[in-house]
């Protein structure tokens, strides 16, 4: 195999499970390759919402400082390359076939997921680039996560809430259990939910972690970050959550690098994440956004809603939607209905995905029949139709699993590309 294509079309029919949650396969292929300790800074970033934000605001952060920085995160947009990317830009193909190569040859006879080779080819690479600071996420979870086998140097835990309960629990308390075993003994830990459930609180006390708690050791009030006590920036504008932009303010200090309040305001002002609040300003514009759980939903309405409210005439919302069927559905588009006049669902070509009518089911059952709903088979469809029936004052929100962003985001840079030529 040669190209980056003929690896990944052979690592994802490798493994018989996409999710196979475990650490030792993965360590004992990590020690052969000298993958488990870094020179750099380590910064390991789990949580339900927020995780991708915080992993770009400490990027940004310690480029600012002048640092090298390797950043892993999943899954991607629209290449695998962005999975994997130092300084800011995705790997090349050649890096990533160099690193797949070295894992090939020394798993042996040990089976590796997708998701496993992902994490390695990341730590490969950023090992033969010697990077200054890592910044790794956590896919799923976080005591059985494949990015947990790493040495870290400060974790963070963002906003805990319900989501993939299958394979983390129940309940918040459950999930928050699989998420603090990352802290380490010694290592600071940052927390950047409001209300962290008594498991996590009681997990740091009794390894005796040095943990930093949103809302009483750092926050984000008023447009300005505090951390013990210091007053580091007004912002003019953020996209992104202000929680992961003071977590990630505190995890670098934690990890003893000093920040300047002027690197910190022109970092957290021009900070943006491909498919998370993501504006394509056209007409209409677009707005996109991967939430898929109750929580993030939440999060994106009341940032339309905030949006709608300030500007002179409020225009008509379209949303593009799809979603997988293991989310809750129901939930998700009864909280954004609030903000919502006319509803695109959209068929996705994942087996895992909820059809455009069982969409629409959901919606009709939440919303007791009072919406303007039109189904798709095929995505392109749902935005050509959306764009079709828009005003170019109006709004076009693109939200849901990442299938549908990564989509539409695609349609839309194909139009744009158009346009302009």
């Amino acid at each position: 195999m040669t190209s980056l294509l003929e690896w990944l079309a052979y690592v994802e029919r490798l493994h018989p499970r996409k999710w196979d949650l475990g650490l030792d396969r993965v360590y004992t292929v990590a020690e052969q390759l000298g993958l488990i300790e870094h020179r750099g800074i380590v910064f390991l970033v789990a949580g339900t919402n927020g995780k991708g934000s915080t992993c770009e605001f400490i990027e940004r952060l310690c480029l600012a400082k002048g640092l090298t920085v390797g950043k892993s995160t999943s899954p991607h947009l629209l290449a695998f390359n962005e999975r994997i990317q130092v300084n800011g830009e995705p790997v090349t193909d050649i890096e990533i076939v160099d690193a797949f190569a070295a894992i090939e040859s020394s798993r042996a006879e040990i089976s590796l997921s997708y998701f496993e080779f992902s994490v390695l080819a990341s730590l490969f690479v950023f090992k033969k680039r010697d990077v200054d600071a890592l910044v790794l996420e956590i896919g799923l979870g976080g005591r059985l996560d494949a990015m947990n086998i790493v040495n870290r140097d400060v974790t963070v835990i963002t906003q805990i809430a319900l989501d993939h309960q299958a394979w983390l629990g129940d309940t918040r308390e459950e999930i928050a259990t699989e998420k603090a075993a990352i802290m380490r003994i010694g290592k600071p830990c940052v927390i950047a939910d409001r209300d962290p459930p008594v498991s996590l609180l009681q997990h740091a006390a009794e390894l005796n972690i040095e943990a930093r708690y949103i809302g009483n050791d750092f926050d984000f009030i008023d447009d300005t970050v505090w951390v013990a006590g210091r007053r580091f920036s007004w912002i003019a504008s953020l996209s992104l959550p202000k929680e992961s932009a003071a977590a990630a303010v505190q995890a670098v200090i934690s990890a003893g690098i000093s920040l300047d309040p002027s690197e910190v305001r022109l970092v957290l002002s021009n900070t943006t994440l491909p498919g998370r609040m993501q504006w394509m300003k056209g007409e209409p514009d677009l707005l996109l956004d991967v939430a898929h759980n109750p929580a993030a939903a939440a999060y994106l309405r009341d940032y339309i809603a905030d949006y709608l409210s300030r500007v002179s005439s409020r225009p008509t919302v379209h949303a593009i939607v799809g979603m997988y069927a293991d989310k809750d559905c129901i939930e998700v588009l009864r909280l954004l209905s609030d903000v919502v006049d006319y509803w695109h669902l959209t068929d996705l070509l994942e087996e895992r995905a909820a059809s455009a009518n069982q969409l629409a089911g959901y919606l009709k059952l939440a919303l007791e029949d009072r919406c303007q709903v039109v189904t798709y088979d095929k995505m392109h469809n749902a935005f050509n139709n959306a764009v079709r029936h828009s005003a170019i004052e109006d709004l076009i929100v693109v939200f849901g699993s990442f299938p549908v962003v990564a989509g539409v985001l695609q349609l839309a840079s194909d139009r744009i590309s158009k346009e302009c030529s």
